[in-house]
């Protein structure tokens, strides 16, 4: 009996023991999970952390326009980023965040648009600003020297004691409270997506859904998505911020909203997955609604870098909008850069190890200042040692340039885990401005050559001296064209695209070499097929006329040559002239001409040339993706090497980002063409520029969008026309805008603040924006000053045009308006009064 007692106390004791073992081995687990659960966290760069104040321009309804502070003078560049309503006694209400600051002072300046004209330079008094909760106040009593519905150029001055900190917005000072209704709209439109009920009750009309929309990928969607798409599907997305609501355009009945905020979902294990979400609205108030007439969303997933994103033999991207991707590999395969919404990401494929090289994203910060997205990278090279050059271009959010725009150029050694700077070039210019530019050329070649495109001009940075040469200025977007790859260029040195003589240059090697034309001809560059050149040539003896006036030279001859010399494929047909030159994928498209008298020319359909059947030619690195039930669209990285288990990734920053050897680099100021330069906008975004102003309204006019001259002027804006109107006194416009017609030849800013378009080939519906605006519009009917002009029109679309030498009116119908203009080769010229 003593035995068997003794015995089951033994194992009374074992099994307290075991338990113990049990219990201890569970809180090491736990602390184990913990631990490796913190480790799964974002990992954060080491670049400085933001450090400037924040300032919020405020409106009726509660919004406020975000304001981000410049250390450099941005005079009207930064304009385009937002428009502030004044209420009607023009106090203009501030809150500021100073964050670690103090504000010693503020001030404040108004100047039109074009810089021009000063206003008002105003210096708040230092009892007129207070403190509350944590936030700055002060009250801005805009003086009564501006015109209303007019828009100037309102600049705020932080004084912070060793800097003073730079704010820009446009204002408009108006009786009408359309900005504030648009603002609304937008604002619960973006609210709604994430109540499915009432979302099918108040947004199912706003929707032009197209069954050739695609419905599977929420990283784009847009007005003709379905209501599953706007909704977000099956994800179970949640709004997680506030949302930061930005007036971007308003002219009349129209207005440009955009909404940018932060959302979140669970994924299928419980993890938290957030994005980062950007809403566009152009919508037109009519006499009962607002019409929707554009919408688009764009969303990113933010990657984590966690290890669950490592698997297989995929790093999992997630929802993406594909622009906000590139992957870039060495050329040995083990290592891959890949930028995602505006982090650059490096993978060793052999050692199983990432590296957040660059974001601005921080852990400190509360994402007002980090997560400002008016900034991108690029990535220009990967080596086999794991070495990564790229640039960051736009809004320096934090670190040594914080508050500045530009360029920096930074170069990554894998081996001593360092970011090191070579360049800061600063520009004073918006990011949409320097990407637009940078997307004709930025790359690098082996010979630690940079080229890139800015200020009109191709510039060449040796890296190793930091030494700077202009290749190439004075270019428009007619004299100059790069291949796909970007590693060959052509340029001429006649702003109008025609020339004796046109420049290649091989971006691998820097050797250049010219191709010249025959006596009594001209060669007008037509852009690149991959890497080889498209070159149209044409005769002094062919120029064309229309209405008296010479409109060109079209070409009788196209050559596509892999270099000056070597021919590879040309179009040439007897009696045949060709203009339009587009390409696509492997095949060039071209608009055939017939001549019909001396200098006239009539169109003859189209023609193709097939171009290396069966290959793509715009076959770029990239990622790739899959489709789900949930997530639609999900992008990922392909690997060669599997992943087995995932705790073997390591995840990481660079150890230190050094500028010892920076330098900074001043670019000169672009060289003046003499020719004017357009600005195409699509939602508030900048979609491209030409000096051509049919060129610029043909790059935004599908998508409802606007168009502005270098001088912030709206020279067009599909959306702001109402259904009917009529010039009042029509004959005493005339004279205003006669006075320059027989000068004119091409699109002009005239000493008078008179700025004439050149709109040969507008349809009747463009046309009639200016006479909205209380413009006429001339119609050129002869080389000998005979014109007439269009004053009116009803909601028919019935147009009343008027003869200046006679002052006689006549009605036409739309279809009997639109021959009649043809006739004359829709040869317009539409009127514009500058912003002043």
């Amino acid at each position: 009996m003593a035995n068997i007692k003794k015995q089951r106390k033994n194992r009374i004791r074992k099994t307290v023991f075991l338990v113990a073992v049990f219990v201890v081995a569970l809180a090491v687990y736990f602390v184990w999970t913990s631990m490796n659960a913190e480790k799964e966290h974002t990992v954060y760069t080491s670049i400085e952390e933001p450090t400037l104040p924040v300032v919020y321009a405020g409106m009726e309804g509660g919004f406020e326009n975000r304001l981000y502070g410049y250390l450099q003078d941005m005079g009207n560049s930064a304009a385009d980023d937002s428009l502030t309503v004044l209420p009607e006694d023009r106090v203009l209400s501030l809150r500021i965040n100073e964050y670690d600051n103090m504000v010693a002072k503020i001030s404040y300046e108004i100047r039109s648009l074009d810089l021009s004209h000063f206003i008002e330079n105003t210096e708040t008094d230092a009892e007129d600003i207070r403190s509350e909760n944590g936030f700055l106040y002060v009250d801005l009593p805009i003086q009564n020297l501006i015109e209303k519905d007019s828009q100037y150029l309102l600049s705020i001055h932080l004084d912070i004691g060793e800097k003073i900190v730079n704010y820009y917005t446009r204002i408009i000072w108006t009786d009408s409270a359309l900005p504030y209704e648009m603002l609304a709209f937008a604002d619960n439109f973006t609210k709604l997506t994430f109540d499915y009920e009432k979302a099918a009750g108040e947004l199912v009309t706003y929707l032009e859904t197209s069954q050739s929309a695609k419905n599977d990928d929420l990283g784009y969607v847009n007005i003709n998505s379905n209501f599953s798409q706007l909704t977000w599907g099956q994800t179970g997305m949640s709004l997680t911020t506030d949302t930061d609501v930005l007036l971007k355009e308003y002219q009349g009945v129209m207005g440009v909203v955009e909404v940018r905020y932060m959302t979140e979902r669970n994924d299928s294990q419980g993890n938290v997955e957030r994005y980062q979400v950007k809403d566009s609205f152009t919508m037109r108030v009519g006499a009962e609604r607002i019409y929707l007439l554009n919408y688009e969303r764009e969303t990113s997933q933010i990657f984590e870098g966690s290890r669950r994103l490592f698997a297989g033999k995929r790093i999992m991207l997630g929802i993406s909008a594909p622009d906000m991707l590139q992957t870039v590999r060495s050329d040995d395969g083990r290592h891959v850069a890949f930028k995602t919404d505006r982090e650059l990401w490096s993978y060793d494929e052999e050692k199983k190890r990432a590296v957040n090289i660059f974001s601005f994203r921080s852990g400190v910060d509360d994402g007002v200042r980090a997560n400002n997205d008016r900034h991108d990278i690029k990535i220009l090279s990967v080596s086999d040692s794991g070495d990564v050059d790229f640039v960051v271009y736009g809004y320096m959010n934090r670190g040594r340039h914080e508050g500045y725009n530009g360029i920096a150029y930074y170069q990554y050694s894998s081996a001593t885990d360092t970011i090191t700077e070579v360049f800061f070039m600063p520009l004073k210019k918006t990011f949409e401005h320097i990407k637009n530019e940078l997307e004709k050329l930025c790359v690098k070649n082996d010979n630690d050559m940079l080229y890139l495109f800015q200020n009109d001009s191709v510039i060449a940075v040796e890296l190793k001296s930091g030494e700077m040469m202009d290749i190439a200025s004075g270019l428009t977007d007619v004299s100059f064209a790069a291949s796909d790859d970007q590693m060959k260029i052509a340029w001429q040195d006649s702003p109008d695209g025609y020339s004796r003589k046109l420049q290649l240059m091989d971006l691998y090697t820097g050797e250049t070499e010219a191709v010249e034309a025959s006596e009594g001809e001209y060669l007008r560059l037509q852009g690149f097929m991959d890497r080889d050149v498209i070159i149209g040539f044409c005769r002094e003896s062919d120029v064309r006329t229309i209405n008296g006036v010479e409109r060109g030279i079209p070409m009788y001859k196209l050559s596509i040559r892999e270099s000056g010399s070597n021919e590879l494929k040309s179009y040439e047909k007897e009696n045949v002239y060709i203009e339009n030159v587009r390409t696509d994928e492997s095949r060039i498209h071209l608009d055939k001409l017939s001549k019909t008298e001396e200098s006239s020319y009539s169109y003859d359909g189209e023609d193709t040339i097939v171009y290396k059947e069966g290959e793509n030619l715009n076959n770029r690195a990239g990622a790739d993706s899959t489709v789900s039930e949930t997530k639609k669209k999900e992008y990922f990285i392909s690997l060669t090497e599997e992943i087995k288990n995932t705790r073997s990734i390591e995840i990481s920053v660079p150890r230190k980002i050094s500028y010892e050897n920076s330098s900074n680099i001043e670019l000169p100021l672009s060289d003046e063409t003499g020719i004017m330069s357009f600005y195409a906008y699509v939602n508030g975004r900048l979609v491209g520029e030409s000096n051509d102003f049919m060129r610029a309204l043909d790059m935004c006019y599908d998508d409802i969008g606007y168009v502005l001259a270098d001088n912030m002027t709206a020279v067009y804006n599909r959306a702001a026309k109402s259904g009917s109107h009529s010039i009042k006194d029509p004959l005493n416009l005339a004279e205003e805008v006669l006075r320059h017609y027989d000068e004119f030849t091409d699109s002009t800013v005239y000493d008078d603040g008179i700025i004439m378009l050149d709109g040969l080939g507008m349809n009747l519906n463009q046309i009639l924006y200016y006479v909205y605006e209380d413009m006429p519009v001339i119609l050129r009917t002869d080389g000998s000053g005979g014109c007439r002009l269009i004053t009116g029109y009803d909601e028919f679309n019935n147009i009343r045009i008027l003869d200046p030498e006679t002052g006689g009116e006549e009605l036409l119908g739309e279809a009997e308006a639109t021959a009649f203009f043809e006739a004359f080769d829709s040869d317009f010229i539409c009127p514009v009064r500058q912003v002043k």
